[in-house]
């Protein structure tokens, strides 16, 4: 198929390319720390930031919090996946933020507004 589409050096060159169930998730899981890294670090520098969360249920019924931060980079406005955990059994208010918090603190990261 890539050889019809693209010829063959493409091919050659693809078939090169390892892609095993366990190098595509070590790939995904590595790109996705990368994202997180840098979200971190941005948030650890400026401190300013706006969450977007919700909850969810998974395939096995499982509640999901999910959540999306925006932030200012380079003077523009994004919006970025932030996190996704488990919630407990109950999924109240109080939950919510407790797993949020968690999150926050386990990067050392504070609710609290850094004077500018």
């Amino acid at each position: 198929m890539v050889k019809t589409l693209i010829g063959d050096d493409a091919e050659k060159e693809i078939l090169k390319i390892p892609l095993s169930n366990n190098t595509i998730s070590r790939r995904i899981q590595d790109m996705s720390e990368d994202v997180e890294t840098q979200v971190i670090e941005h948030l650890k520098r400026d401190n300013i930031f706006a969450l977007q969360i919700d909850e969810s249920t998974d395939i096995s019924g499982k509640a999901q919090l999910i959540a999306f931060i925006r932030i200012i980079f380079d003077g523009d406005m994004i919006s970025q996946f932030f996190f996704c955990k488990e919630l407990p059994e109950r999924t109240t208010g109080e939950d919510i933020f407790m797993t949020t918090d968690k999150y926050l603190e386990s990067f050392n990261l504070s609710w609290k507004l850094k004077d500018l």
